[in-house]
């Protein structure tokens, strides 16, 4: 058994046709829980928080993420723990979709022992990416700092391809842990690193291509929040002063990205999601069949 890379890559716009109503529910979980989070981030994180927090807005990288946990203290620690687990609910939804799409009671959403192995999974994927850029890169900063001239860029230029080569085949590697993880009931980190064994350039087609549709998605959804903004605030100058605060159009139209933003940030999680979870399914089709994945 082998990846099929454009058919797991797909499996989440499959998803989003066979189980459109499930999909409907995933949105309005992120809808209820995402306001929730946000509410919660605000009390905990108070004003030094959030500027913090403001600083560092959008990076994915961990080291500054670290950095940021570091400076927040356990207020950060448990809020990050609150977001991987709400997004392991949905993650375990989507997963529990492919993989098991009988069991489709309450849209595939539960708070259970899967639920937690994912949060777990997330814990130890941070830490591996963590492992796999923060140590090489410090390598490769002594070594060039060693170094001089030319000899000094070379060094740090090839070491930065080594170091982004070497993150991205560890993230490969163990991008079937969350699915393994789910299937089997366990984490099993060696027996999940085995399973992708000889199938890393089918995998990373996969990605590749599931990473371009939730582009795509997020293209699609900046469109349509635009397009209903412009005709929502009717032309109305949203620089001047206090409109927002007054202007009902420019209100409504607030409300809307606010509605549409969880709905798109779903799309793209089931795409994201789904895409190794049918991977997992096609490399063990033989065993979910004899139902040993149970």
């Amino acid at each position: 058994m082998s990846v099929r890379p454009v058919d797991a890559a797909l499996e989440g716009l499959q998803t989003m046709r066979r189980k459109p109503l499930a999909v409907l529910a995933w949105a309005t979980f992120s809808l209820v829980m995402l306001p929730i989070l946000g509410l919660f981030a605000k009390i905990v994180l108070g004003d030094e928080g959030r500027a913090a927090l403001a600083g560092r807005a959008g990076s994915a990288d961990p080291r500054e993420i670290l950095d940021l946990v570091t400076h927040l203290g356990g207020v950060m620690v448990v809020l990050i723990a609150v977001a991987l687990f709400l997004a392991s609910v949905l993650q375990a939804a989507v997963i529990r979709s492919v993989v098991d799409p009988a069991n489709d009671r309450f849209a595939y959403l539960r708070l259970g022992k899967e639920e937690l192995q994912l949060l777990i999974v997330s814990l130890i994927t941070w830490a591996a990416a963590l492992g796999g850029t923060v140590i090489p890169s410090g390598a490769v900063v002594l070594g060039a700092s060693l170094l001089s001239g030319a000899a000094a860029g070379w060094f740090a230029t090839l070491g930065a391809l080594a170091v982004i080569g070497l993150s991205l085949w560890v993230a490969v590697r163990l991008s079937l842990l969350g699915p393994h993880a789910f299937s089997h009931h366990h984490i099993d980190i060696r027996e999940a690193w085995v399973q992708t064994h000889g199938q890393f350039l089918r995998l990373l087609g996969m990605y590749v291509l599931a990473i371009v549709l939730a582009a795509l998605v997020s293209i699609v959804g900046t469109t349509v929040s635009s397009i209903i903004g412009n005709v929502l605030s009717g032309g109305v100058d949203t620089g001047a002063g206090d409109v927002v605060a007054s202007h009902p159009r420019l209100i409504l139209m607030l409300l809307a990205n606010l509605l549409l933003a969880p709905i798109f940030l779903t799309l793209q999680t089931v795409i994201l999601v789904a895409a190794p979870a049918r991977a997992f399914a096609q490399l063990n089709q033989d065993e979910i069949d004899a139902g040993l994945h149970d």
